[in-house]
């Protein structure tokens, strides 16, 4: 167990990976106009992760995510071309959960049968108010280069967007 700053226990799973840098690791900050619980949801639950996962022109069907939602329980998705069908699976384990302010995960890209096929990744996103809304943080890395860090970013950049479209239509705001 680990206590927070604010005498919170929690369970916290030692970290596999621990970027060394900016250089190798992606900082990502977002604001979006709805509380901090409504993007937690977003992130873990499969209600929601459906409908934003992924950078435009991809989707997350339904039947091929799985979350097991608590510290230390996996997690498995997989994108699919709107255009040519083409299949990218990811998975992970959770490593920290802490309902509406933080999650930690790590992630690999994997072949169809669960093989893994790149390096691991630890992401953190963390939540915060900010101006009536919710400042997300969010960290990826380390990446072995700067190539696929760049092309990390350009598709988290489209899922934001995408979250933040999802979650201003849930508000019914859009």
């Amino acid at each position: 167990m680990k206590t927070d700053s604010g005498g919170t226990e929690r369970t916290v799973m030692a970290d596999p990976v621990s970027p060394q840098g900016a250089e190798n690791e992606l900082l990502m900050v977002r604001d979006f106009p709805v509380p901090q619980q409504a993007v937690y949801d977003a992130w873990a639950d499969l209600a929601h992760a459906t409908d934003w996962w992924g950078p435009e022109g991809f989707i997350v069907p339904p039947d091929r995510v799985s979350i097991d939602n608590r510290v230390g329980g996996t997690y498995r998705a997989c994108m699919v071309n709107t255009l040519t069908g083409d299949e990218l699976w990811w998975g992970g384990t959770l490593r920290d959960l802490e309902p509406p302010r933080r999650l930690a995960m790590t992630q690999q890209w994997q072949s169809p049968d669960g093989t893994p096929s790149s390096p691991e990744t630890l992401i953190t996103v963390d939540l915060a108010p900010h101006d009536g809304g919710t400042r997300q943080t969010f960290r990826q890395g380390p990446f072995a280069d700067r190539r696929d860090l760049d092309g990390h970013q350009s598709g988290w950049n489209s899922s934001f967007d995408r979250l933040s479209r999802y979650l201003v239509r849930r508000r019914g705001g859009g």
